[in-house]
């Protein structure tokens, strides 16, 4: 029976449910066509039974495969794009029941889409999009290619060797949105979509340099690192991403950020962060409470443990990825949200195009000035990278 100790990093997501909810990470596969639902939910059960952390259920302190398939919910309805907070079905709690970790929902309004919910106390983001993409392959009658191994972060870290000591965290990062109280009946938290017409290498750093550019006197960008790099034999769809830290100050450019990359994971600093700034330690109660005074501190004086977080969750082949009857057209992950953290970026790129979206703490201005940021990414990088009618795109 599949069942894996449940990880320091991923005890600090529970509580983020209730502070952050529905705190899911979200794939969104937007198509042309039809997916009939009865094949949907013949093909989950087949790519769950191959990726048993798809059915997770928590039993003390372990995670275990309960064997029931992850619930596929059709709904007649359509993204609302401009303002995704406000999504009455991207916003629901993840079902059939508070235990459940894993959901696929089928959107029958035009166009047709598919998005595939994770809490991420069972998986990280590139595990989620291995699981995602089994489901495509049952769909087109092939075998998926499974992840049977339950492996998480700490026990891989502990395999391969943390190098130092964790990078100490402190409250003291500025964001690129500022700050701004948070009002009673307003959202919380902002999710925001653009869609780029241009890709190629090096858009993760532009990003970060502009997100630099904006900050305060001093940005920690926070880059996710996944650690199966070190074990390429490894399949798992567990939490296996550590954060690289980038600390820089404006007028650090696109180039000497990868730089600062470069040389951290050739020293393998992403092993270091297991300690999560001490969370881990903390009884449940206390860490909650230490996550609120998170949240309220980046608020009202914009001091955070970092001022970004920035994630490139792959390039697509949209042909590749189609079944019978539905022709995928794009490809957007959806970061969780956060309070510990005010802005979560994530990046897609298919079609010739990238797929940005942000999870950003809301507040007074907030939502003007993260227009006004998207506005200046999406000029920068449809100036900088391969537009889409090009013939190299």
């Amino acid at each position: 029976m599949f069942r894996r100790p449940i990880s320091p990093t991923e005890l600090i997501y529970f509580p983020m449910r209730d502070l952050a909810p529905p705190f899911l990470m979200q794939l969104v596969v937007e198509g042309d066509g039809v997916i009939d639902a009865e094949q949907l939910r013949g093909a989950v059960a087949t790519a769950a039974a191959a990726n048993p952390g798809a059915r997770l259920v928590r039993d003390g302190k372990h995670w275990v495969d309960s064997g029931v398939t992850p619930a596929v919910r059709v709904v007649e309805h359509a993204l609302e794009y401009a303002a995704l907070e406000a999504d009455p079905v991207l916003n629901s709690p993840i079902g059939p029941g508070p235990e459940a970790t894993v959901e696929v929902l089928l959107l029958t309004g035009a166009p047709t889409t598919l998005v595939f919910r994770v809490f991420h106390g069972v998986m990280d983001g590139m595990g989620m999009v291995m699981w995602a993409t089994d489901v495509l392959r049952a769909l087109r009658g092939e075998e998926p290619v499974g992840a049977p191994d339950p492996i998480a972060d700490a026990e891989l870290v502990a395999k391969v060797g943390a190098p130092g000591r964790p990078t100490l965290m402190l409250p003291r990062y500025r964001s690129a949105l500022g700050h701004g109280r948070q009002l009673p009946g307003e959202h919380r938290h902002l999710l925001r979509t653009r869609t780029i017409h241009a890709s190629g290498p090096g858009a993760l750093m532009r990003v970060a340099a502009l997100l630099v550019e904006e900050g305060g006197p001093f940005s920690r960008i926070m880059i996710p690192v996944d650690i199966r790099r070190h074990d390429p034999a490894l399949r798992s769809t567990a939490n296996l991403a550590l954060p690289l830290f980038l600390d820089a100050a404006p007028g650090t450019n696109a180039k000497q950020l990868n730089e600062i990359k470069r040389a951290g994971l050739k020293q393998n600093l992403e092993l270091n962060q297991m300690d999560n700034g001490g969370l881990k330690y903390l009884p449940p109660a206390a860490g909650r409470g230490l996550l609120r005074t998170l949240n309220v501190l980046g608020a009202r004086t914009g001091r955070n443990l970092a001022s970004a977080t920035v994630s490139h969750m792959g390039r697509y082949d949209l042909d590749a990825l189609a079944v019978p009857g539905f022709a995928p057209t794009a490809i957007r992950v959806l970061p969780q949200h956060s309070v510990a953290m005010p802005l979560l970026l994530g990046m897609t790129e298919c079609g010739g195009r990238t797929e940005l979206t942000v999870s950003a703490r809301s507040g007074q201005g907030i939502p003007e000035r993260l227009d006004a940021l998207l506005d200046r990414i999406v000029q920068t990088l449809e100036s900088e990278l391969t537009p889409t009618n090009s013939p190299t795109a």
